[in-house]
Formats: structure tokens, C-alpha cells, sequence
């Protein structure tokens, strides 16, 4: 008799091919719980839809012709998932222990009123990880105009997010316009709107590398990819007088910290955590200024919904 599938694990990778041995086999040992995996390759370049067609022929693979982003991979998954509950994972994340899935979708079971659960997050260094959000990127400017939302957690890091495949459908899963970055704090907020709790699970534990598809991406890119995300997240659920007050804020802030760092320049210009600082704050006042981009659309053709079928095509 077929085992019934009770957890979906959904992984998008992008040139994950390092990471995602480790990752992959961690889920394997996963015990208690009927598990499949499922993974949505995003036009790697290195290799990894081969390699997990030859390593992991039991695991089921789509291979998207172009990179059409995380979210929108993400829902992929989902719509292919069979199990009760999703649980979306990173390539570069791992549990330690053979139980962590099963606490997580037993957490969700034993309480309706959670809409999401995720792990607690360590480093490979074994330190502990920022794992929750306890408020939205710069909601203090904006007055408490998202009102009483239940729960103490604003957000859930997207590395490691389980949640019922029912909750997931009534919410429309991710919000595709987020290519990379911001579209986990994005779908927190709304599953808080529908009435239900975030959890960060301290029993569980998942160890996870991060910024490994981003090796070779200057400090300046890394920030203009993020700050993306993040301002589409506030032209989506901040008033315009707010994300005026934002962006005045970050302007001053950003040149403030600019001015420093070209003063120190003779003497830490060539440090490491120098060009760092100056990327970041480069890209700041560059989204304040309103020159945040189009959060990566530009690098993929327009995709819908009901091309999902297409997309799958060459599913392994």
C-alpha cells in the first residue's frame, strides 16, 4: 500500500548545486511523516537539473526555461503539491534531527489558528540565526496604519516556512510580482489579515547557510535586489504619505553614511567591510531617490498563471 503523502516540500533552486546535496538528504531522513519533495529548477547554469535527475531520480523535478523568480517557482510547487501541508525550503538549509518536519506540520495540526510555523535558524558557525520579524521593514514610519494584526510575529523567514496547502490556496500563495526578496514578509502580512498566528518553533532546529546564490554579486547589487522587494512591499501596504516619509528618511540616512565613509576612505578604503557599507548605502539612497528598479522583471518574459503547464514541461 502506497504511504500517504502528508508534507509537500517545495525547494527553487538557482545554481544550488553546492548546497543542495546536503539538503536534500537531510529531508530523505526526515521520520514520522509521509514526505515527497519537490523541486522547481529556475534555469540553473550550473548543472543542477542534471545532477538531480541522475543523483535523485525519485524526487520530482520541473525545470523552468528562464528564471522566472522565487515566488512564482514557488507556486509551481504548490500547485503540484500533494501533500496537506507545504513546507517551502531553501537549497541551503538542513535539519540536524529526523523529527524537525514532523514537529512542524504536528504544530500546525494541533493549532488552527496558526497560519505559518517555521524553525529556529543557526549558522554553520552554530550561533543562532535571525529567524522571525517582529515588525515590517520600516512600519514605525507608517503610523500604525496596518492596525491590530493577531499574533506577536510580524514574519517568518521564507528559508524555512511550512503552512496548510488549504491556508496557502486561500491566500493565493506568494505574490509574483516579488521576484527575489520581501514576498515571505508580503505573505505573512496576509495570512495575519486572514485572522491567523506566525510561530517560530524554538524546539526545532535547521541549520542554514545562506546568501550562497548570491557568491559573486557585489555588496551594491546584493542591497539594489533586496531594496527591490522591499519597496514593492511598501508600495503594496503603506499609504503614499508614508513611503514618502520612508524615503525621505533613508535619503537622509544613506548620505549621511556616505559622507562618513568618503571621510574614512583614505584610510579604510580598501577594507573589505568599507566597500561593503558604501554598496549598501549606495543602494539605499539610490531606492530613496525612487531608482530601485523593477525588482528583476526585466530579466524574464511575462509568465501566467495558466502557462504553469508549460513551464513543467520538462519535468523529470
Amino acid at each position: 500500500m502506497r504511504e500517504s503523502i502528508e508534507v509537500s516540500a517545495i525547494l527553487v533552486t538557482y545554481n544550488s548545486r553546492p548546497v543542495l546535496d546536503g539538503c536534500l538528504r537531510s529531508l530523505q531522513a526526515q521520520e514520522g511523516i509521509g514526505l515527497e519533495i519537490l523541486v522547481v529548477d529556475n534555469a540553473s547554469k550550473d548543472g543542477t537539473g542534471d545532477w538531480l535527475a541522475e543523483r535523485f531520480p525519485e524526487i520530482r523535478l520541473w525545470r523552468n526555461r528562464e528564471n522566472v523568480g522565487f515566488g512564482r517557482a514557488c507556486n509551481q510547487g504548490m500547485r503540484e503539491a500533494r501533500g496537506e501541508v507545504l513546507l517551502f525550503v531553501n537549497p541551503d538549509l538542513r535539519f540536524p534531527e529526523p523529527d524537525a518536519v514532523a514537529q512542524l506540520a504536528g504544530a500546525l495540526r494541533a493549532d488552527p489558528s496558526l497560519g505559518a510555523v517555521g524553525p529556529t535558524l543557526y549558522g554553520e558557525d552554530g550561533l543562532r540565526q535571525p529567524s522571525t520579524a517582529r515588525g515590517y521593514p520600516n512600519e514605525r514610519w507608517t503610523r500604525g496604519e496596518l492596525g491590530s494584526l493577531p499574533g506577536e510575529l510580524a514574519a517568518l523567514l521564507g528559508a524555512c516556512l511550512a503552512l496548510p496547502a488549504e491556508t496557502a490556496k486561500a491566500v493565493g500563495g506568494f505574490d509574483e510580482d516579488f521576484f527575489l526578496y520581501g514576498e515571505d514578509q508580503d505573505l505573512c502580512l496576509r495570512l495575519r489579515r486572514k485572522g491567523l498566528r506566525l510561530a517560530c518553533l524554538s524546539e526545532v532546529r535547521a541549520r542554514h547557510i545562506g546568501r550562497h546564490s548570491e557568491e559573486g554579486t557585489s555588496p551594491r547589487e546584493y542591497w539594489r535586489k533586496k531594496l527591490q522587494g522591499e519597496y514593492l512591499f511598501y508600495r503594496k501596504h503603506y499609504a503614499a504619505h508614508s513611503l514618502r516619509r520612508i524615503r525621505i528618511r533613508q535619503w537622509v540616512k544613506s548620505s549621511w553614511e556616505l559622507l562618513l565613509l568618503a571621510l574614512c576612505w583614505p584610510i579604510a578604503g580598501r577594507a573589505s567591510g568599507w566597500k561593503e557599507r558604501w554598496g549598501k548605502y549606495a543602494a539605499i539612497r539610490e531606492a530613496a531617490e525612487g531608482r530601485e528598479g523593477n525588482n528583476g522583471k526585466a530579466e524574464i518574459a511575462p509568465v501566467r498563471h495558466s502557462e504553469a503547464a508549460l513551464l513543467g514541461a520538462d519535468r523529470e
